[in-house]
């Protein structure tokens, strides 16, 4: 299997029993605000860029929620052919005051009730909510 690793930070943001998701433009799934960390940049910064960027919104990072690697549920095929195992740093974040409008990679955003999240869910992504959403902070590394 030919692809790459790329290192990533996200962020969950739950309020009143409901989560922040955004739906990708290049497969309409549904997803955490995050992305690839660029060269010189510190994964808090990336986070808080990443989500900003796909929310509109600035986000307070409130702490760490974990890493994630596994390549079972972490390595993702785009739509364009691209294979990437990611290496995830997921915050726990407040979404902030909008700043801005939607990157191009996002096509919209939504609060979802915690008992009702869309079937389309990006699956790298289903860990880290799933350990949000049980209150398990600093999941096992492995």
């Amino acid at each position: 299997m030919a692809g790459s690793v790329q290192a990533t930070a996200g962020v969950v943001a739950v309020a009143d029993d409901r989560i922040l998701l955004v739906r990708r433009t290049d497969d309409g799934r549904w997803c955490l605000p995050g992305g690839r960390v660029e060269f010189g940049e510190s994964i808090e910064a990336c986070a808080r860029r990443e989500f900003a960027e796909e929310t509109g919104q600035a986000v307070e990072l409130t702490g760490l929620l974990g890493v994630y690697s596994r390549p079972d549920d972490q390595i993702h095929r785009y739509p364009d052919g691209e294979l990437v195992h990611f290496v995830g740093v997921v915050f726990e974040g407040r979404a902030g005051e909008h700043t801005r409008p939607l990157a191009g990679d996002t096509s919209e955003t939504r609060w979802f009730a915690v008992t009702e999240l869309p079937p389309d869910l990006m699956a790298s992504d289903v860990p880290p909510i799933r350990d949000a959403l049980s209150g398990r902070a600093h999941p096992v590394i492995d």
